[in-house]
């Protein structure tokens, strides 16, 4: 199936900032209203590291809709209304993933999903997640975690949450049934 991808201009600035680390304390540093006498020596405290638990990315708009009604998105349309459900629901979370993380970075050029590729999917009522999923852009894999939540019909996206982690390493595709450049999908 092919899948336009559309990056919306009004989403370009909506892309999350860089995080900054922390500052560091400085080591002479006096509390406001206080003198250099007036301050109790306390024991030097090593620094604990700080917890940078990624957080999933909730977007406020879901995209898939719009690549879809693209005209020049008519193939794809036709190809999605053809599958099995269960497929249906797949390929319209899949197709949000790539619209979404297109939108989300600058970097990243998503192209394929595979949802199941490190773990199988799971559908509860509307909710279809994939915890292990696999997104392809500018020839690496990248580790995916997705949620989408359809409308009761199953048709459309009503939200969409993501994760994007770390490159697979290129020995791992195998295993994971993740094509090369010349590999396909089948």
């Amino acid at each position: 199936m092919e899948i336009v991808n559309l990056l919306p201009p009004s989403l370009e600035e909506k892309r999350e900032p860089a995080r900054q680390p922390p500052l560091a304390a400085h080591e002479d540093a006096i509390p406001a209203g206080k003198s250099k006498e007036q301050v109790t020596p306390t024991a030097r405290q090593e620094a604990k590291p700080r917890e940078d638990t990624p957080r999933m990315v909730k977007p406020s708009r879901m995209l898939s809709e719009r690549v879809l009604d693209d005209p020049r998105s008519k193939n794809a349309r036709k190809e999605l209304s053809a599958l099995a459900p269960a497929d249906q629901v797949e390929q319209l979370c899949n197709l949000e993933a790539m619209a979404q993380v297109g939108a989300w970075s600058r970097e990243l050029l998503p192209d394929r999903v595979v949802a199941y590729a490190m773990a199988d999917t799971k559908m509860v009522g509307n909710d279809f997640s994939a915890d292990g999923a696999a997104l392809h852009s500018k020839r690496f894999w990248y580790q995916l975690k997705f949620k989408c939540e359809l409308s009761p019909d199953h048709k459309k996206v009503a939200a969409f949450e993501f994760m994007v982690g770390e490159p697979i390493p290129k020995e791992d595709w195998g295993e994971h049934s993740l094509p090369d450049e010349s590999g396909s999908l089948n």
